[in-house]
C-alpha cells in the first residue's frame, strides 16, 4: 500500500483541490445554517435549544463515521469508502429538506454526519499513502489554505440561500454539492492497489489489531493529543463567539460575520507560511511555533479578561484572531507527524485522530456550555485550559521527536 508522488495518475495539486472540496463538507455542514437557527425552530414548532443541538448531533456523528470508515478504508480501499460516505451524506440531505420535526432533524444530522466523517476520514489517509515527512505536511498545508475558503464563504452563503426560499434550500445546497463530489471522486480519486478483504470476524479482529497499535505508538499519541486540544481551543471560541460578540460587545450579525471572517483570514495567512517554510524546516519545528504561539495568546487573552472583565474589543479581537490563526501552523503539521508513524495502518491512524478530535472538542464545547455563566471569564478560560493540557501532553509523550534528525 505503499506509493509514492510521481506514482499519482493526476497532478499533485488536482488531487489537493479533490481531496480539499471533500474536506470543506464539514465547515460547510456546520457553519452554514447557523444564521438560520431561530427559522428552523420556528418551522419545526420547537425550542431553539434542540436546534442548537444538531450541531453536537453532527460531531458525535463525525466521531463515529471516521473511526469507522478510516478502519475499513485499510481494508477496502479509500475510494470505495469515501463514495459511500459521500452517498450517505447525499441521502441524508434529501431526507432533512422533508423533515417535520426537530427529532427527525438531530436523527438525520447525525446519519450525515457518519457519512461525511466516512468520506473525510480517508483524506489524511490518501495523503499517507502517497506523501511521506514534509512532502505530507505541505499537502496538508495546501489543503488546508484551500479548505479554509469555506468556513469563510458559510455563514454569509447560508444567509443568502436562506433569504431565496427558507432554510431547507441550504439542504438542497449540501445534497448538490455532496452529489457534485462524489461525481469527482468517481471519476478522479486515485488508488492504491490494496488486498481486498471480505468483512468477516478476521478483518475486524484485524481493524481492532490496528487500533491497537495507534495508541500503543507512544510518541505519536502527543501529536495526536495536541492537534485534538487545539481544536477544542478552537471549538470553545465557535460554541462562545456569538454570545460573546453579538451579546456582551454588541456587534450586529454583518459584522460578527466579519469579526469571525478576521480568524479565518489569519489562519489561511499562517498555512501560507507553513507551506513556505516546510521548503526547508521540518514539520515539527513549525509546529513548536504554532504551540508557542497560541499557548501565549490564550494566556494573555485569559490575563487581559480578567483583570479588565471587558477589555477593548479590538484588543479582545486581535488576541482572538492570532490563537486561532495559529491552527495554520498547527492543522498540517501535527497531521504530518503523527500520520509519519503508521505507514501501513494510515485509515486506521486517521480514524483515531479524527475520532479523538471530534469527540474531545464536542465534550470540551458540551463543557462549556454548562459553565456559562453570562461573563466574559468562561471562553478564554476553557480555551487556555485545552491549550495546556495539549501542550503538556505534547511534551510528556513526544518531547524525543525534537531530538532526531529526521522523521
Amino acid at each position: 500500500m505503499k506509493a509514492t508522488s510521481n506514482q499519482l495518475l493526476i497532478n499533485p495539486h488536482h488531487l489537493a483541490f479533490l481531496l480539499s472540496v471533500m474536506v470543506a463538507i464539514m465547515p460547510f455542514s456546520t457553519d452554514i445554517y447557523l444564521s438560520s437557527v431561530p427559522e428552523m425552530a420556528s418551522s419545526l414548532h420547537a425550542p431553539i435549544d434542540q436546534i442548537e443541538r444538531s450541531l453536537a448531533s453532527f460531531m458525535f456523528g463525525v466521531a463515529l463515521g471516521q473511526l469507522f470508515g478510516g478502519a475499513i478504508s485499510d481494508i477496502k480501499g479509500r475510494k470505495v469508502i469515501a463514495m459511500i460516505g459521500l452517498s450517505v451524506y447525499l441521502l441524508s440531505a434529501i431526507a432533512i429538506v422533508f423533515i417535520d420535526s426537530a427529532d427527525e432533524l438531530l436523527f438525520w444530522r447525525w446519519i450525515q454526519a457518519i457519512g461525511g466523517g466516512m468520506a473525510t476520514v480517508t483524506v489524511g489517509a490518501t495523503v499517507r499513502d502517497f506523501f511521506h515527512g514534509n512532502e505530507a505536511a505541505k499537502m496538508f498545508a495546501t489543503i488546508g489554505i484551500i479548505t479554509l475558503a469555506a468556513p469563510l464563504a458559510a455563514p454569509m452563503l447560508g444567509t443568502a440561500l436562506a433569504a431565496l426560499g427558507g432554510w431547507r434550500v441550504i439542504f438542497i445546497f449540501l445534497l448538490l454539492y455532496a452529489l457534485i463530489v462524489l461525481l469527482c471522486v468517481w471519476r478522479f480519486m486515485p488508488q492504491v492497489k490494496m488486498d481486498i478483504q471480505p468483512l468477516d470476524s478476521q478483518v475486524f479482529h484485524k481493524i481492532k489489531q490496528n487500533f491497537s497499535m495507534v495508541f500503543h505508538e507512544r510518541e505519536a499519541l502527543g501529536f495526536m493529543f495536541f492537534q485534538t486540544a487545539a481544536f477544542a481551543a478552537m471549538f470553545v471560541f465557535l460554541t462562545e463567539s456569538s454570545f460573546l460578540y453579538m451579546n456582551i460587545y454588541g456587534l450586529s450579525p454583518h459584522e460578527y460575520s466579519w469579526a469571525f471572517g478576521a480568524n479565518v483570514i489569519t489562519m489561511m495567512l499562517f498555512n501560507r507560511i507553513t507551506a513556505y517554510r516546510l521548503r526547508t524546516t521540518p514539520a515539527r519545528h513549525i509546529l513548536l511555533s504554532g504551540v508557542l504561539l497560541q499557548l501565549g495568546c490564550n494566556l494573555l487573552l485569559t490575563i487581559v479578561v480578567w483583570s479588565m472583565n471587558r477589555p477593548p474589543f479590538f484588543l479582545l479581537l486581535g488576541l482572538i484572531m492570532f490563537s486561532i490563526g495559529s491552527q495554520g501552523l498547527i492543522g498540517s503539521n501535527t497531521q504530518a507527524c503523527f500520520m509519519s508513524y503508521f505507514r501501513k495502518i494510515g485509515g486506521s491512524a486517521n480514524a483515531v485522530l479524527g475520532t479523538m478530535q471530534f469527540l474531545i472538542a464536542a465534550t470540551v464545547g458540551w463543557l462549556t456550555t454548562l459553565l456559562h455563566n453570562g461573563s466574559t471569564h468562561v471562553m478564554p478560560t476553557m480555551m487556555l485550559i485545552s491549550t495546556s493540557c495539549g501542550a503538556i501532553l505534547l511534551w510528556a509523550l513526544s518531547r524525543t521527536a525534537w531530538q532526531k534528525k529526521h522523521r
